[in-house]
């Protein structure tokens, strides 16, 4: 697994560097035997210590888990526990992915907007607000799947990720489903209900 560690504001050490790896290492592939990546960036503010990890399993599946606490070493603990129970979730979800019969109901959907009503899966005790500035990652080339917006959502909740862009499986054009502030989900189809051919 390629791993990369930086820090922001702060000196990263070469013990704590270690003990990243090795834990990231030994965390990822408890679960998934040939992950792509990691990357750690550590920050501190106001005497704590800010965690957040990326890591990718494979090209396309992209986990991101972050915390804080009065040690680097606390806050790496932390963010590490949450980002192996999505992984540990993930996996057990996969196993009955492609007899998922949800995929089936993907044909009655349409959109130009279309805001999907889906209850937040949030938890506020362990949900840690990080008030720093953006930080962008440019890891891997993105690869655009063919999905079917069903298909689509199911992938964006196992990866705990925010946004997702897509070919539309019924049109194949470009399609993208969001998180919004409110909780549900938008998804956006330019095609709309237009029935072209699939190319």
């Amino acid at each position: 697994m390629n791993f990369k560690i930086f820090g922001k504001h702060v000196r990263v050490g070469q013990s704590f560097s270690k003990y990243a790896e090795e834990t990231l290492s030994k965390g990822v592939q408890k679960y998934f035997s040939n992950p792509v990546s990691s990357i750690v960036s550590l920050s501190k503010k106001n005497n704590f210590f800010y965690i957040i990890i990326v890591t990718h399993i494979s090209k396309k599946m992209e986990f991101t888990a972050q915390s804080n606490g009065n040690t680097a070493k606390l806050a790496l603990d932390d963010a590490m526990e949450k980002l192996s129970k999505q992984l540990r979730r993930y996996k057990r979800k996969i196993k009955n992915y492609k007899n998922n019969e949800l995929t089936n109901k993907s044909s009655s959907l349409n959109a130009q907007f279309h805001i999907i009503n889906e209850a937040p899966n949030l938890n506020t005790k362990e949900d840690i607000a990080i008030k720093s500035e953006p930080l962008i990652f440019a890891e891997l080339n993105t690869e655009i799947e063919e999905l079917t917006v069903i298909e689509a959502l199911e992938k964006m909740n196992l990866g705990n990720i925010s946004a997702l862009m897509f070919r539309n499986k019924k049109h194949s054009g470009l399609n993208m489903i969001y998180r919004r502030e409110d909780g549900l989900i938008g998804w956006v189809d330019p095609r709309g209900n237009r029935d072209f051919a699939k190319i």
